[in-house]
């Protein structure tokens, strides 16, 4: 049921900035989810930065060690990387803001944090720290940006880095607790890296919706480069997706709404932002695959090409072809000066449908223009025995989508089967989606018009 990457092969160029400079790319990794190590051993070569979860605040102000912090096996995985490990304001699985309010409150109790966290990057050898302090209230504000700055300067005395991870906005206006102690211009000017938290637009509590849809990244991101220097913007992007059961919902990740969406017998269709989304029994479910992820990276690279890179919310919880479309780009070296975008497409498709045993169903693919593009080409099917898949035209263009029934056989294993389209331009662009087919057994004692 995973995508076909060779459809998102316009990344090739998605993650190579235009202004001659390589995307950071970063992610964070938490190292209660098993799902993350897997993850890190086998696309560290596509990153250039970890952020392990490791270290919480005391009661006491204390800094703690989060469960499996400083795991050996863990921290071999991120050999080659820069290890910036992530300290929050977490005590008893929750961020507590009155922890950072009284460890800042003070130019003495900054001083005391601040070289805390230096010792603990000078022993281990890290090399810096990344500071995730989330709901402060505005009134610690200039405290915040006090700390943040003495940080900074025992960090950088000693040759270490700087992270500091924000919430998502647009304006400073937004300055209710939590945005509203972080003064991006001077923790911009302070720290070596911003990682902006662009996700989260619909979240557990809210309706259902996109959890990061692109008009709003794309002015978080304006917002961003008018008060901090562009290169040291790093957005943060989302693996992971809601199903909300009303106004509730649970985080889940790639391999859990598929199952759902597979379980349910659900088709998934896509918003307008490209990201996934299904129904089933009341509730409403919002995730993200490699096709979501490719929009995004691409609606930054197109309108804010000198942003320093991308990180994740989390490492474990993604598609795993959303690393394919990282590393079609991720680690280029420099584009010209002036470059001339490639027209080019890609394929919009279900993800999953699912089929009872004898009968079919239409589904609907179409082409997506990427740079102007407004050619034809031929449409191709490849189905297993068991499937047929007839296509309504043997062309698409971009102004006229193209049907494909599946029809499958009373025969056919219950179970799911991959049926792969394929686009050829004439110009000799390929392009392959492939929709996972979840075979349902028909009623026993029933017979149905489709199939052998």
């Amino acid at each position: 049921m995973k995508l076909n990457l060779a459809a998102l092969a316009v990344a090739v160029s998605v993650l190579t900035a235009v202004d001659s400079h390589a995307y950071t790319v970063a992610g964070w990794i938490p190292p209660w989810n098993g799902s993350a190590l897997t993850s890190l051993q086998q696309n560290a070569g596509a990153m250039h930065e970890a952020n392990p979860v490791w270290y919480g605040l005391g009661a006491d102000g204390s800094i703690t060690k989060n469960w499996n912090a400083e795991n050996a096996t863990w921290r071999a995985a991120m050999a080659g990387l820069q290890i910036l490990p992530t300290i929050q304001n977490v005590a008893g699985g929750r961020f507590d803001p009155s922890l950072v309010v009284n460890l800042i409150a003070t130019s003495e109790g900054r001083e005391r944090h601040a070289e805390a966290i230096a010792q603990l990057v000078a022993v281990n050898a890290y090399d810096g720290i990344d500071i995730d302090y989330e709901r402060v209230p505005t009134t610690s504000r200039s405290d915040f940006t006090a700390f943040v700055t003495r940080l900074a300067g025992k960090l950088h005395a000693a040759g270490k880095k700087l992270s500091v991870t924000v919430y998502a906005k647009t304006s400073d206006q937004q300055n209710w607790n939590g945005p509203g102690s972080q003064d991006w211009a001077a923790i911009g000017a302070a720290a070596d890296s911003v990682k902006i938290m662009a996700y989260d637009y619909s979240w557990s509590t809210s309706a259902p919706g996109p959890i990061a849809p692109l008009a709003w990244i794309d002015s978080v991101a304006a917002y961003a480069e008018s008060v901090i220097p562009a290169s040291k913007i790093i957005m943060g992007l989302p693996f992971y997706g809601y199903d909300w059961d009303g106004t509730i919902g649970r985080g889940i990740d790639y391999a859990q709404a598929m199952s759902l969406a597979a379980t349910h017998g659900a088709t998934i269709s896509r918003d307008p932002n490209g990201e996934p989304t299904f129904a089933y029994s009341g509730h409403t479910v919002y995730f993200q695959d490699a096709t979501s992820y490719a929009k995004k990276i691409e609606t930054l690279r197109q309108k804010h090409p000198s942003i320093g890179g991308f990180t994740h919310w989390a490492q474990g919880q993604e598609d795993p072809a959303i690393w394919n479309v990282i590393r079609s780009g991720a680690n280029s070296g420099t584009s010209p000066a002036t470059p001339v975008p490639a027209a080019d497409f890609q394929i919009d498709g279900p993800a999953a449908v699912s089929v009872m045993q004898g009968r079919s169903l239409a589904a609907e693919y179409r082409m997506i223009a990427i740079n102007g593009f407004s050619g034809v080409a031929t449409v191709s099917v490849q189905a297993p025995g068991g499937l047929t898949a007839t296509p309504s035209a043997s062309t698409v263009s971009p102004a006229s989508p193209v049907t494909l029934t599946i029809g499958v056989s009373r025969k056919t294993a219950p179970g799911t089967h991959a049926v792969t389209v394929r686009f050829t331009s004439g110009g000799g662009i390929v392009r392959e989606l492939t929709t996972g087919v979840v075979v349902q057994p028909a009623p026993k004692g029933k017979t149905h018009s489709a199939g052998r």
